[in-house]
């Protein structure tokens, strides 16, 4: 990407951030972002096929970047750790689109779910710490090699949509809505092979939206 391919995505990405914290994605016209942000449709369509798709590449480029800053490609080096500091860090990044994601997550978001999206991203993260061995799902003795891939496949949706299901909850909360106690529940409810649900309730919680805690 040259260098006014990157300044038309920079301002694409602000236009639609702005306008999805109005309405949702799906009610906004591809001619509202092309005016905003100074570009001609022929030239918005190099970036997306639609204002919902715009929105969605956007917020999955701020996931992706957050699974390469705590993941990488160490992953037999992830430990509760790392994978408590990535849940902080989609915390940070949900509340900082709140208004995005409290109608992209609630049950009436329809075309613009963004539940999909945000599953999608635990999932992927799930299934490569899983195939590095880094997380071990648990097995009943005599498991077939298909019914291995099931296990593995269903535990990472599990977690997935577990997770983004708790993150819906936590942002109706009002505000300030806190990390720590969000973290406190999730290890609650993760299973005992989730390393996350092994931490201690002491660690320290890192977040950019509220202090460090002890």
């Amino acid at each position: 990407m040259d260098a006014r391919q990157r300044r038309t995505n920079q301002k694409l990405s602000e236009v639609i951030l702005r306008l999805s914290a109005q309405r949702p994605a799906s009610e906004i016209t591809v001619s509202e972002v092309t005016i905003a942000a100074g570009i001609n449709r022929s030239t918005f369509y190099q970036h997306a096929s639609s204002t919902t798709d715009l929105l969605e590449n956007v917020l999955r480029t701020e996931l992706d970047d957050i699974r390469s800053r705590y993941l990488g490609t160490a992953l037999s080096s992830v430990d509760g750790a790392a994978l408590r500091d990535i849940v902080v860090a989609v915390l940070d990044h949900v509340s900082s689109h709140a208004e995005i994601y409290s109608r992209g997550l609630g049950v009436s978001s329809a075309a613009s779910s963004l539940h999909p999206l945000l599953s999608r991203h635990f999932e992927e993260s799930v299934t490569d710490l899983i195939a590095a061995e880094t997380v071990v799902v648990p097995r009943p003795s005599g498991t077939s090699a298909v019914n291995t891939r099931f296990h593995n496949e269903s535990a990472a949706r599990f977690i997935a949509d577990g997770t983004v299901g708790a993150m819906e909850v936590w942002l109706r909360t009002p505000e300030p809505r806190s990390t720590t106690d969000f973290l406190r529940a999730y290890r609650v409810f993760m299973p005992g092979w989730w390393p996350i649900g092994r931490d201690d309730d002491t660690a320290p919680v890192i977040s950019v939206t509220e202090p460090a805690t002890a």
